[in-house]
């Protein structure tokens, strides 16, 4: 414990950190481990805790996330980012989205509002179901659907 002490109060940068997040919670739970954290002075803990913050790169919420999950877990600690269950459900499609890329090489990208007339207009006036969808879009997301790949790739 007296190195890891004095490791932390060093000024020095640390020139290295561990960058891969498996490798860098492995060895979190490794050193909480072999230090015995539950059983460790309040003082102590708070010396470790630095010590990790520094080693990993890794914020004091993180670091705090990670200790509570060793100790309630069975000692480990593992990744608990993952996919939505439930994701978005998408309103453009992929055919609205080269629908406006259609649109915009036909008239040269104008700009949102007048893009958006245009498709409400071709929905409302000319009655083209298949400007539906993009007839009731707005300035802001159609720029994000000119962003896309799919708009990208057209």
């Amino acid at each position: 414990m007296a190195q890891v002490r004095a490791f932390v109060s060093g000024n020095e940068p640390v020139a290295f950190t561990l960058t891969d997040r498996a490798t860098a919670y492995g060895w979190m739970a490794d050193t909480l481990r072999s230090f015995h954290y539950g059983h460790c002075t309040r003082t102590d803990k708070g010396v470790l805790r630095k010590y990790l913050i520094k080693v990993t790169g890794f914020s004091r919420a993180q670091v705090a996330r990670c200790i509570t999950q060793f100790i309630n877990g069975v000692g480990q600690i593992k990744d608990r980012r993952h996919a939505p269950i439930m994701p978005f459900v998408r309103r453009y499609t992929t055919g609205d989205i080269r629908m406006l890329a259609e649109m915009d090489a036909l008239h040269g990208t104008l700009s949102g509002t007048t893009t958006r007339k245009l498709c409400e207009r071709a929905f409302k006036v000319h009655g083209d179901t298949r400007f539906e969808r993009l007839a009731g879009i707005s300035n802001g997301h159609l720029y994000n659907l000119r962003s896309h790949k799919t708009y990208q790739a057209a």
